[in-house]
């Protein structure tokens, strides 16, 4: 695909999300109800908008009334990456920690690996490893979490899990595949989750450097 092209799919996508997000707020904020708000939130997350910081306090406002793993899991992991502020959303999910479902219950230990490793200046210490190992108790698709245990493993086990984590992709999406996928696609919370947390779903890009840190 040449360049031209690629823009004007690219603006014309834009154009509709932008659309899509003023609406979004407008039926939420006059309707409410939970399919509504997670729209509205994950409208917010898509390019242009690409506003964490929006999403998380929308889910802030929220979650009291309409409640929701997926979104609680977004909102934490936004804080995580994108907000300095207290996370109380990881907070609730550790409260509902023995409600949730093991996909849910892995991805708790991923985040609280992952806040620790941030708050300690991306370095893993005893206490983020602990909650990284424990999400290999769940026999469910995770590809992130592996290719951080093999970070700091050693040269045998790093290939180890990193096998593991190439045999748990399940997609490789091409650039011509991402430019086909509506953009309604990606309102789905579970798209979210996969392509940016557990790692089941890779752009051909990211498939690809996980390749090479395994060589």
């Amino acid at each position: 695909m040449d360049n031209e092209n690629f823009s004007i799919i690219i603006n014309e996508r834009n154009n509709k999300v932008e659309a899509y997000n003023k609406k979004a707020k407008e039926d939420f904020e006059k309707y409410g109800g939970i399919d509504l708000l997670t729209k509205y939130v994950m409208s917010e997350t898509l390019a242009p908008i690409e506003d964490y910081e929006n999403a998380v306090n929308i889910i802030r406002s929220n979650y009291h009334k309409y409640i929701s793993g997926k979104l609680l899991i977004i909102g934490a992991y936004s804080i995580i990456n994108w907000s300095s502020s207290q996370n109380e959303l990881l907070d609730i999910l550790n409260l509902m920690y023995k409600y949730l479902p093991d996909e849910e219950k892995a991805i708790v230990h991923y985040l609280n690996a992952t806040q620790t490793y941030v708050r300690n200046g991306l370095v893993e210490n005893e206490e983020s490893i602990i909650e990284l190992k424990k999400t290999l108790k769940f026999d469910i698709p995770f590809v992130y979490n592996r290719c951080r245990i093999a970070e700091y493993s050693t040269r045998e086990n790093a290939r180890k899990y990193y096998n593991e984590a190439l045999d748990n992709v399940q997609k490789i999406l091409s650039e011509e595949d991402i430019l086909k996928l509506p953009f309604e696609h990606f309102l789905e919370p579970q798209t979210f989750i996969n392509e940016y947390i557990l790692g089941t779903h890779l752009s051909y890009i990211n498939y690809d450097v996980m390749k090479e840190k395994m060589n």
